[in-house]
């Protein structure tokens, strides 16, 4: 008896992809936990000066800065590690889903400075940059990615959660 044929290899993960989801995010991830930690005056200056404490961070920001600095390490260290472990697209795209959710609320949460803040880029400052063109970016990656765009269709058609 002949043995049976080896299952097609999945698509491979295309490199922009790799390089976005496994250093670029991840990156930016880390810059945000250290400045969410270690530079908490400055982060709530860039969030929004308006209201930033002008002085000492209250205790209560601090400890809430911090754990918003633990959340990032968390979720950057889970993107690198869990990304970098398989090269499954069902695993991609079901995080890649997970993240392009949280762009949406990421997104959201800047409203209260004001609708210009989508828009209006003359305007930006440093977190700014992170918060609306760089999530734009990434969500707009992941939605490409989820797609299949980029990939090599090879006669294979890619699975859908």
């Amino acid at each position: 008896m002949a043995p049976a044929p080896a299952p097609p290899a999945p698509p491979a993960i295309p490199t922009l992809y790799r390089f976005v989801f496994l250093y670029i995010e991840p990156l930016s991830i880390l810059t945000g936990a250290v400045y969410a930690h270690f530079l908490q005056s400055t982060y709530l200056a860039l969030t929004h000066a308006a209201s930033a404490p002008g002085g000492a961070v209250p205790i209560s920001t601090s400890i809430v800065m911090t754990q918003l600095a633990n959340l990032y390490l968390g979720l950057g260290f889970l993107e690198a590690a869990v990304l970098r472990t398989t090269s499954d697209l069902k695993v991609w795209r079901v995080f890649l889903t997970g993240l392009l959710l949280a762009d949406f609320g990421h997104l959201y949460s800047v409203l209260p400075v004001g609708t210009h803040i989508y828009w209006s880029y003359w305007r930006w400052n440093a977190i700014d940059w992170g918060n609306v063109p760089f999530v734009y970016f990434l969500a707009l990656t992941r939605v490409c990615m989820l797609l299949g765009v980029g990939f090599k269709k090879e006669g294979v058609r890619l699975k859908s959660m």
